[in-house]
C-alpha cells in the first residue's frame, strides 16, 4: 500500500458505518474491531483498541457505528468486502472487540475470512424471539430494530475466545454461541457484563490480547493467571461481596463456580 505504516485514514465511509484503517509494522497478522455501545458520538474519537495495536505494531481495521444498532446495516455486506479485499492475501485476520462489538466480530467474521476472535461479553443475538430472557440492551437501541445478519456466524474452525461471567446472563448467550460456533471460553466471574474491564484492572488485558494475536493463546493457563489476580480488581471485588452478601446467593454462586456454565 501507497500510505506510510503510521498513516490513520478512513478507508470506507456510508451514513450508518465508518472503516479507519491504521498502520503498524507487522505484516503477518492483522486486527480487526468492531466498536461497542458509545455514547460520545464525536467523529473524531479513537477507535476501540486503537493506540494498544498501534504501539504494538498491529495495522488494523476499526469498525465505527454511527449509532447503538449492533451493526444491523443493509450496506455491511459491502463494507465487509471492502476491507477484507484491502487485506493482503496470506495475512492472518484477528477480529478483536466487546458486546455490541463483539457480537459483530463473531457474525461477520466469515465474511472477513477470519483467523480468531478475542470476544469479551458478547451477546448471541438482538432478536426478542431467540433471547426473551435478555431486555437489558432494548432500551439502548437508537431505531427500530431490524435483524438482517444474524444467519451469519464465525465459521468452525475458527476459535472464539470467549470471556464472561458465568454468574450473569451472559452465560445463555455463551451457551446459544457454543452450539454453533467453536467457542474457547474464559470463565470472568462476578463481573457481570464488566469482563473487560476486569481482565484490564487485573493487569492481563495487554496478555490477552498479545497472546491471541501471536496465536499462542492458552485458554487454560489464562484462566489459572486470572483467578490468581482477580482481587486486583475494583470490580470484582465489589460485585463478588453483592453476590455472595446472603446464603442463598452464595449458595448459588458456589455452584456455578463448582460446575461451570
Amino acid at each position: 500500500m501507497s500510505q506510510p505504516e503510521t498513516a490513520r485514514y478512513i478507508l470506507f465511509e456510508t451514513e450508518n458505518v465508518r472503516v479507519v484503517r491504521t498502520g503498524g509494522t507487522r505484516s503477518d497478522v492483522v486486527f480487526v474491531t468492531f466498536e461497542p455501545h458509545v455514547l460520545d458520538k464525536n467523529p473524531e474519537r479513537q477507535a476501540f483498541a486503537e493506540k494498544f495495536l498501534r504501539d504494538n505494531g498491529f495495522p488494523a481495521y476499526h469498525f465505527f457505528a454511527n449509532d447503538n444498532f449492533w451493526f444491523q446495516y443493509p450496506e455491511m455486506e459491502e463494507v465487509l468486502d471492502r476491507v477484507r479485499a484491502d487485506i493482503a492475501p496470506g495475512t492472518e485476520i484477528v477480529a478483536y472487540a466487546v458486546s455490541m462489538g463483539a457480537y459483530a466480530a463473531i457474525r461477520f467474521a466469515g465474511r472477513l475470512g477470519v483467523t480468531r476472535i478475542l470476544a469479551f461479553s458478547p451477546q448471541y443475538s438482538i432478536d426478542p424471539k431467540k433471547v426473551p430472557w435478555d431486555s437489558r440492551w432494548d432500551r439502548l437501541f437508537d431505531r427500530p430494530r431490524q435483524i438482517l445478519w444474524e444467519h451469519l456466524m464465525a465459521p468452525r474452525g475458527v476459535p472464539i475466545y470467549l470471556f464472561y461471567d458465568p454468574h450473569n446472563r451472559d452465560r445463555r448467550h455463551v451457551r446459544l454461541y457454543a452450539r454453533e460456533a467453536d467457542v474457547v471460553p474464559v470463565r470472568v466471574p462476578y463481573v457481570g457484563h464488566g469482563s473487560i474491564t476486569a481482565v484490564m484492572q487485573s493487569g492481563l488485558l495487554a496478555k490477552a490480547v498479545l497472546d491471541v494475536g501471536e496465536n499462542r493463546f492458552d485458554a487454560a493457563g489464562f484462566q489459572r493467571e486470572l483467578a490468581s489476580q482477580l482481587d486486583r480488581s475494583p470490580l470484582y471485588r465489589e460485585k463478588r461481596a453483592l453476590k455472595r452478601r446472603r446464603f442463598h446467593r452464595r449458595l448459588i454462586a458456589d455452584i456455578i463456580d463448582r460446575f461451570g456454565l
